[in-house]
């Protein structure tokens, strides 16, 4: 495969916006498990510090130096294959919101929503040179498959379990990406 190796501004670059999109779609997945908390204080508490640490995440993205040791090296086309990955996941999304409304299985659908994300997060490892990704796509995946099973037990379990798991593994990630860069 043919590489390009990332001038070290767009390595930066990706670096932070990688970070950022673990800490934004963290918190979101934070908040797609947060309606099992009720309305009571214990909700607005761990949404006040899924915001801290979402934040947190991207402030550190851009204040912690990377101790990446080597260059990034790029597939020729990875731009590319990012959009077609990430039109892959729209699409099945979609697919899968129009398919379990229609089949009346809600309870379901966040954790399935969960297996497609982590599965985008694979073939991504290669095309942003990041091999952590595939840990995150399994994690996610088994975070979404956590969320299936919940999902026996009504939408605010499967939703809890594949919200509060993702957002774990998405915040997880983030750390990892800012230390290592």
């Amino acid at each position: 495969m043919e590489t390009i190796t990332a001038p070290d501004k767009m390595s930066r670059s990706m670096r932070h916006n990688g970070v950022m999109i673990c800490a934004f779609f963290g918190f979101g997945w934070f908040m797609g498990g947060a309606g099992i908390l009720g309305d009571g204080p214990g909700r607005w508490i761990g949404i006040a510090g899924s915001a801290a640490v979402s934040i947190a995440l991207v402030v550190a993205a851009f204040k912690v130096e990377s101790a990446r040791e080597r260059p990034r090296e790029l597939p020729k086309h990875w731009g590319r294959s990012y959009g077609i990955w990430i039109l892959f996941e729209v699409v099945l999304i979609a697919a899968a919101v129009f398919l379990f409304n229609t089949l009346d299985l809600v309870d379901f659908l966040p954790g399935t929503i969960a297996v497609i994300v982590g599965a985008h997060f694979l073939p991504l490892a290669p095309a942003f040179d990041e091999p952590k990704y595939r840990w995150t796509g399994y994690a996610m995946i088994a975070a979404g498959l956590g969320g299936v099973a919940g999902g026996f037990g009504g939408i605010e379990i499967g939703g809890a379990v594949a919200g509060f798991g993702s957002a774990l593994v998405l915040w997880a990630t983030g750390v990892a990406v800012v230390k290592r860069g």
